[in-house]
């Protein structure tokens, strides 16, 4: 993979996804910890999960314009954000699997 800079765009969604990741594993937690949480989450749009979803997709898109706004265009090479994108991801991942075994 060639070290290039990136777009502000590909920058800024790169790391809204990341962030995302984490925090998409950090709601599967709330919603299984607290009835409250995923009873509100299923009023809202008639199934929890559709919440979910929806909710991780508007994060997304405001997460990445709001980071693409923002004055500080970002000089990163495609390495680094590949990493922090896996970073994201696993530590997710990680997550909700620390959390599934050690809740059951």
């Amino acid at each position: 993979m060639e070290n290039t800079g990136l777009s502000k765009h590909t920058f800024s969604f790169g790391l809204s996804l990341a962030l995302c990741a984490v925090l998409n594993a950090l709601l599967v937690v709330a919603k299984e910890t607290s009835r409250s949480v995923s009873d509100w989450m299923q009023k809202l749009t008639g199934h929890h999960w559709i919440t979910h979803v929806a909710m991780m997709l508007v994060l997304f898109a405001v997460l990445g314009w709001s980071l693409a706004a923002s004055k500080k265009g970002a000089k990163m090479p495609a390495n680094r954000l590949t990493g922090i994108v896996c970073s994201g991801v696993v530590a997710g991942v990680l997550i909700v699997l620390a959390f599934y075994v050690i809740a059951d």
